[in-house]
This record gives structure tokens, C-alpha cells and sequence, in this order.
């Protein structure tokens, strides 16, 4: 049933890309340009990213069912005030306390969830068949919120995303999500543990650090998803086909993250990088280079594309998994969505940027490949370097563990 939950979370992340069709309506009823109604993005995406870092502690004290009660509440409560906020002020605050909330509903209790309770050899699989939640919910607000929009305007459009929020993620925060009473960790040795508490601690901010910049840098390609529509008409695509892109490519990860998850479990780490960089040089450069021949090419070149900018939501989750334990996962995990949202606030302009300077995305899709790319050997480089640590700590054996309530 939590496994259930965690893919209600992941439908929840599509919620932003549905509040992208607000744009029209809500510059009209602040009557203010695109630019200064976007601004919210960005405050949303910083207090997500001030948040992230300490949000895994917070996990890790207060559990999954009363973090993920709470920020679904506040997302669903966020997304409410923003459609009636009288003024700008007001909507951007109500954006902040988005992003705040955010933390406590999505990605990182997602993950958890799936983590902590799939412990088999096909974890990797089942974490990829629970991040579809976001594919699933972008083909369906494709599908159902243009006209909710056109009918109920902007006040609509954000109700109409509260009760989707209430519906993915409130109910089943309240009715579905649950810790195990009992969960297998590895756990030093207790001599270990004596002799090098304040050392493992001092060693893993190593790996964190990796992880951050490795995140960071994946952050700068995954930019293409929001800028999608911008990058084909660019590219001399009509609307109306850069519609049915957008779709394929929201079909397309919904193939693509359980893939993902099966080649985690069946490769081994040497074969699975290899893998995975062979998929961020075939993926948005392919599209740069060869995107204007045709939107014919763009539909063979997408699903390419949504496997390599589906590996920071996968893999790197997995990979953060292997590297530091079950017992670090959500504070590591933590500060990497952080360093994540920081990227993508600065990538995002920045894509703009080399729009403007160039004529073109094809230079930030170019650049972006090749960051996704040092990203991936960085956070290989993390994986090496926790999994040294763990091994020099002391042999890890499996045992029963009592869930916090039971111990206390």
C-alpha cells in the first residue's frame, strides 16, 4: 500500500507542469508580463532547494506518514491560495510555502517509501515503475486541463490542482502510507561504531558533496523538459505537433524509468555507466544536431531522450542507495534534490540565455548533454568512494531492526 502511495507522490511532481497552462490566464489576472508572473517558479524552486537539505533529518525523525500528511496538506492548501491570491505578493508567497511543503510529498518520501520496503533484487525496477507517477500525470493533464482551463480561468485551474493534489496524494498520505515495523539495515559493527562514529560522519560529507554537484549538473540538461514546447517551435514544429510531442515524450518516460530499474538490477556498475553515458551523448545532442529535419525525426529521437533525463530520478537514487546505506539515504538523498532545485533555478534562465545569444537551444542542449555526462562519472566516483568508506568501517551484516515507534 505504500508502494501505492509513493506513486500517488510521483504523480503529484506532474502538478508543476500543470500549473505551466496558467500562464496565459495568469498574466491576464495580474495583468502583468510572462516574466514577472514565472518569477513565482523560481521562489518555488528556491525554498524547495533551502528546504531539501534538511528535509531527509526531518524524515528521519518524524517518519514518512507524518511528513508526507503534512506536505501533501500544504501543497494542496499552496496550490488553493495561489488561485485566489489578490496580488502578486501574495501569489509568490503562497509559492514559497509550495515549495516548503513540496519537500514533504514527492521525490524524497517517494523514494523512501520504495527504498525502505522493497528491499529484493528488483528494487531498481519497482523504484522505476513508481516514478511513471510523473509521466502518467503529465499525459493526463495534457489531456484534461486545457479545456478546464479555458472554461474555469485561473482561480479554476488552481483549484482544479488542489483537488488532483488531494486526490494523489492527501488520501493516500492519511489512508495508504505506512514505515515497516520491522526493516533489514545494514549496521556496522558496534566496535565500529564506537571507534569511528565522528569518522563516518566526516567521511560522508565527502559523498554527499559528490552527489550535490553531480545533481547540480544533472539539473542544467533536465531544463529541456519544462522549455520542451519553446525548443520545438524553435525548431519550425507547429503547435499542434509540439503538442503530440510532448505527449510521446510523457509516454515515453513512462516506458523508459522501469527500464531504467531493470537495467539497475541486471548490470553491473561498470556496464550500467557505460550505459548510461552512451544514453546522454545519443539523447539531446542527437535532437540539437538532427531536430530540424523534421518532426518525424524528433518522434524517433524522444524516447532516447526521456531515458537519459529520466536517470536523475532512477539511477542516481539507486546508485546514492548502494553508496551510503538505507540509514544516510534520506539525508544524503536530501541535500542532492537541493543541490537539484538550485540547478534547475539557474538552468532555466540560462537556456533562455543561449536562446537569445545564439538563435537556438541547440547549444544548452549540446551543453547540457555534456554536464549529464561529467554528472554521471561524478556520481560514479561518489558510488566508489561510499562504498569504500562502508567497507573500511566495518562489515555491514544484515539484521532486524525495530522501527523507531517500536524501540521508543
Amino acid at each position: 500500500m505504500a508502494t501505492i502511495a509513493a506513486f500517488g507522490m510521483m504523480v503529484t511532481v506532474s502538478t508543476v507542469a500543470a500549473a505551466g497552462f496558467t500562464v496565459v490566464p495568469g498574466t491576464e489576472h495580474f495583468g502583468v508580463g510572462a516574466g514577472r508572473y514565472l518569477i513565482w517558479y523560481s521562489v518555488f524552486t528556491l525554498a524547495t532547494a533551502a528546504v531539501y537539505s534538511s528535509a531527509g533529518r526531518l524524515l528521519e525523525r518524524h517518519g514518512a506518514r507524518v511528513m508526507s500528511i503534512s506536505g501533501s496538506i500544504g501543497v494542496a492548501a499552496s496550490f488553493t491560495g495561489m488561485g485566489v491570491a489578490p496580488n502578486l505578493a501574495a501569489f509568490y508567497a503562497w509559492s514559497a510555502v509550495l515549495g516548503v511543503s513540496w519537500t514533504g510529498c514527492t521525490y524524497l518520501v517517494a523514494t523512501h517509501l520504495t527504498t525502505v520496503w522493497h528491499t529484493h533484487s528488483r528494487r531498481g525496477t519497482v523504484v522505476g515503475i513508481v516514478a511513471t507517477g510523473f509521466s502518467f500525470g503529465g499525459f493526463l493533464w495534457g489531456l484534461a486541463f486545457p479545456p478546464i482551463v479555458a472554461s474555469f480561468g485561473f482561480t479554476g485551474a488552481f483549484t482544479a490542482i488542489a483537488a488532483f493534489v488531494v486526490l494523489f496524494a492527501v488520501l493516500p498520505a492519511i489512508f495508504l502510507v505506512r514505515e515497516p515495523s520491522e526493516i533489514t539495515v545494514d549496521v556496522p559493527d558496534p566496535r565500529a561504531r564506537r571507534d569511528g562514529g565522528p569518522r563516518l560522519t566526516r567521511g560522508f560529507v565527502v559523498v554527499t558533496t559528490l552527489l550535490g554537484a553531480a545533481f547540480f549538473l544533472f539539473a542544467l540538461e533536465s531544463a529541456f523538459v519544462s522549455v520542451q514546447p519553446a525548443v520545438y517551435d524553435n525548431l519550425g514544429v507547429s503547435a499542434t505537433t509540439a503538442g503530440l510531442l510532448v505527449s510521446v515524450y510523457s509516454v515515453s518516460g513512462l516506458v523508459a524509468k522501469p527500464i531504467l530499474g531493470y537495467l539497475h538490477d541486471r548490470l553491473g556498475v561498470i556496464a550500467l555507466y557505460a550505459v548510461l553515458v552512451c544514453l546522454f551523448a545519443l539523447g539531446l545532442p542527437m535532437i540539437a544536431l538532427f531536430g530540424d529535419l523534421g518532426a518525424g525525426v524528433l518522434f524517433l529521437l524522444l524516447p532516447v531522450a526521456a531515458l537519459s533525463l529520466s536517470v536523475p530520478t532512477i539511477i542516481v537514487p539507486l546508485v546514492t542507495l548502494r553508496a551510503v546505506g538505507q540509514e544516510r539515504f534520506a539525508v544524503v538523498y536530501g541535500f542532492a534534490l537541493s543541490a537539484f532545485a538550485v540547478g534547475l533555478a539557474a538552468a532555466l534562465p540560462l537556456w533562455g540565455l543561449i536562446r537569445d545569444l545564439t538563435g537556438s537551444y541547440s547549444l544548452a542542449m549540446l551543453g547540457g548533454a555534456g554536464l549529464g555526462i561529467v554528472g554521471v562519472l561524478i556520481s560514479f566516483f561518489a558510488y566508489r568512494v561510499g562504498r569504500g568508506l562502508r567497507e573500511n568501517d566495518g562489515a555491514a551484516v544484515p539484521v532486524r531492526a525495530q522501527a523507531s515507534s517500536a524501540a521508543h
